[in-house]
């Protein structure tokens, strides 16, 4: 059955009620929640504490000790101790079914208390519950699928070759050891499962960094692991911001390997950071994502779809569509319908049943937005929706209306990553010019065309110059199949959600074998 343009609606939130359990965890017995080293709670050495709160409504949800250069040092040494073992069997040498098993235990766990990390979710990070609970499904999804590539693939010795007479060589495989997660805000549950499961499961012990905006299921998943199980230093928390916390896992040359997921600017510093002490890292980092409308699209229908995947999670998110090349021949009313669906957005709390557009994750981000919209329109975008501040009666957030503009191809006034529920219509004369719009970009993380033929839409999709392309979708993942940018989006590495991604968190040495002389 074909869609029609009245089935087409944004992410909406159901009512949600924070269960005790999350409050119990943020109160934390009337103490600051301190990091997670070594199976421990910790306090940290600078006595620096900071708040997490609720986005939509500035509630103050937990205090947080903020770990600095002190913390990461003893996080790394407890990693190295659970990485060899210290005199007993260590993480490494640890049976890959012992590995799954402990896994397994804590997704079972973090099942049980579906609920508290849904408070993550929505209360912390300001989601709509439709797409928290979609959130969630992928610790299970994430940890079934790097479960099975552990299995697939084999770590320690290759088979053999000879090289010469008398001389033989093999390669050997063997996870880095201590390796770190520096993870945004936008999809703490989801992006901490990425790093989490395959780093685990190869056989490294891990260091995670959560945003300081969003830092409460990182926790709480600690909470879990320990409960599961999992040997003391394994798996360790560091909260704290990233010009602290995060520099200091940067410059510490015992971590071997790290996965950074957030903007260009952090990206690159950290990664020159840490090719001083050769520290490997692999980068996610941002897009301005495009969408190529064909004059064969439904443009009532197309229109609400792109304007779907542009408010996920209110634009907040990576890969979503924030510039739009649209045929002329169907451009004024693919306008027309995508100015009512965002027209027709629920701005409210994203705990209250019907919500679809709610507040931004910190005044900074509101900040950044307000001056984007402003400086669009200076650039000679025609306000279609001019955005802005709004309110929510009884609540007091970071609100904001959603923005849409209307350009032409030699204006280019959308050039950076806007992270809200904003858009760039631009009316093109050919799919070829629409596709090279598209890839003027230095982002390249995902892009799509709509199109009934399908097979036009494939080749179109082939030609992006983003990680990801895709046809009459966006915003797609799938396990098996990499996630991954071009240009300043991302790289080295192979993305992640795939096979490769699991042999990232691995190296590999070639040995050499001779015979002893005569």
């Amino acid at each position: 059955m074909a869609t029609t343009a009245s089935q087409i609606r944004a992410l909406t939130a159901a009512a949600f009620r924070t269960p005790e359990k999350f409050t119990e965890f943020c109160r934390n017995g009337g103490k600051p929640l301190g990091g997670v080293i070594d199976g421990e709670q910790v306090a940290g050495s600078m006595n620096a504490t900071f708040q997490t709160i609720d986005p939509g409504s500035l509630e103050a949800l937990a205090t947080i000790c903020e770990m600095g250069e002190a913390e990461v040092a003893r996080a790394v040494s407890a990693a190295e101790r659970a990485f060899h073992g210290g005199g007993g069997k260590g993480w490494r040498n640890t049976d890959v079914e012992e590995r799954i098993r402990l896994v397994n235990r804590l997704v079972e766990l973090c099942d049980r208390d579906k609920a508290v990390l849904l408070a993550c979710e929505i209360r912390d990070g300001g989601k709509v519950s439709e797409l928290a609970e979609g959130d969630f499904t992928q610790i299970r999804e994430c940890a079934e699928y790097f479960s099975g590539v552990a299995r697939r693939i084999p770590m320690g010795d290759s088979s053999s070759m000879r090289v010469a007479d008398g001389v033989r060589g093999f390669t050997y495989r063997e996870p880095w050891g201590v390796v770190a997660g520096i993870i945004p805000w936008n999809y703490p549950i989801v992006l901490t499962s990425w790093f989490m499961f395959p780093a685990l499961l190869s056989g490294n012990t891990i260091l995670i960094k959560p945003a300081e905006d969003t830092p409460l299921s990182a926790l709480y998943i600690a909470k879990l692991a320990e409960e599961a199980g999992f040997p003391p230093g394994v798996i360790n928390v560091l909260p704290g911001r990233g010009e602290i916390t995060g520099q200091c896992i940067a410059e510490h040359p015992g971590i071997r390997f790290i996965s950074f997921t957030g903007s260009p600017g952090v990206g690159q510093a950290i990664f020159r950071t840490c090719d001083r002490h050769g520290t490997r890292m692999k980068r996610e980092m941002g897009g301005n994502g495009s969408a190529i409308v064909l004059g064969d699209a439904n443009p009532e229908v197309v229109a609400r779809m792109v304007g779907r995947y542009t408010n996920q999670h209110y634009g907040q998110t990576c890969c979503t569509i924030h510039r739009v090349f649209v045929d002329r021949k169907i451009a004024d009313d693919f306008i027309d319908a995508q100015r009512a669906f965002f027209d027709g957005l629920k701005i409210g709390y994203q705990a209250d049943a019907g919500t679809q557009l709610g507040a931004v994750i910190n005044p900074t981000q509101r900040r950044r937005i307000l001056q984007a919209q402003q400086e669009t329109v200076a650039r000679g975008g025609q306000a279609l929706l001019a955005g802005g501040e709004a309110s929510v009666a009884g609540k007091d957030g970071f609100y904001l209306k959603p923005a849409l503009y209307r350009t032409e191809p030699n204006n280019n006034c959308n050039p950076l990553e806007v992270f809200h529920t904003y858009a760039t219509i631009c009316p093109v004369s050919s799919p070829e010019e629409a596709l090279q719009l598209a890839n003027s970009s230095p982002y390249g993380l995902g892009a799509s065309v709509w199109t009934k033929d399908i097979e036009r839409g494939i080749a179109i999709a082939k030609q992006f110059r983003d990680g990801t392309g895709q046809v009459n979708c966006h915003n797609s993942i799938a396990y098996g199949l990499p996630y991954g940018g071009q240009g300043i989006s991302g790289g080295p590495g192979g993305g992640v959600n795939c096979e490769e991604t699991f042999l990232d968190y691995t190296q590999v040495k070639a040995v050499y074998v001779a015979d002893y002389p005569a």
